[in-house]
């Protein structure tokens, strides 16, 4: 009788153990946990450098403003800055002043309503405003990057009632101050 020779595949060659399967299935585990850390890397990255986050630009988040979204990003401005003829947009650089700058200058600017103010918060913004008067200091913006702080719920000083007995409606107002973000100047301050 012809013997005949088995060959065996490396596969049969090793040990019966349970180490080699046992490995690859912990390879596979961890192989399988680092791409998903990497996705979420990756998103975590795409969401708050690029704009989709909270804040729009990398650095400290900020609280949203009335005319934002719950992740502070410039949907339509309050109905106030849209009859002023102010629309907002996002800005993709980031601000030469920090936030934490602009509300220092802006509380300078304005003591009084920084001082009495119910609600501060600042918002990184692009300007956009069609002057309704030809003054050089207002004229017309176009995408200027720019700091917008917003001083909400400044109380109204109670008007002299012997002069005029019709009591304001409104108790409180707001006012919108428009930073540069390179040189910290006011470009535009509207109180509504």
């Amino acid at each position: 009788m012809a013997s005949r020779k088995v060959t065996r595949s490396a596969a049969d060659k090793a040990p019966r153990d349970g180490t080699s399967s046992q490995s690859h299935r912990v390879a596979k585990l961890v192989g399988g946990a680092l791409i998903v850390f990497a996705c979420l890397c990756l998103g975590w990255l795409l969401l708050f450098r690029f704009g989709m986050g909270v804040g729009g630009v990398a650095g400290p988040a900020s609280l949203p403003s009335p005319g934002s979204t719950p992740t502070g990003h410039p949907t339509m401005p309050p109905a106030p800055l849209t009859d002023a003829g102010i629309s907002l947009g996002h800005p993709m650089q980031a601000p030469a002043l920090t936030e934490q700058q602009a509300l220092v200058i802006a509380s300078q600017l304005e003591p009084n309503a920084a001082a009495h103010a119910g609600k501060t918060h600042a918002q990184y913004v692009l300007l956009n405003y069609a002057g309704t008067n030809t003054s050089a200091s207002h004229a017309d913006l176009s995408n200027v990057p720019a700091w917008m702080i917003v001083y909400q719920q400044i109380p109204l000083a109670p008007g002299d009632l012997s002069a005029d007995p019709t009591p304001f409606p409104q108790t409180h107002h707001d006012l919108y101050i428009f930073l540069d973000t390179n040189s910290g100047k006011e470009i535009l301050a509207i109180w509504v």
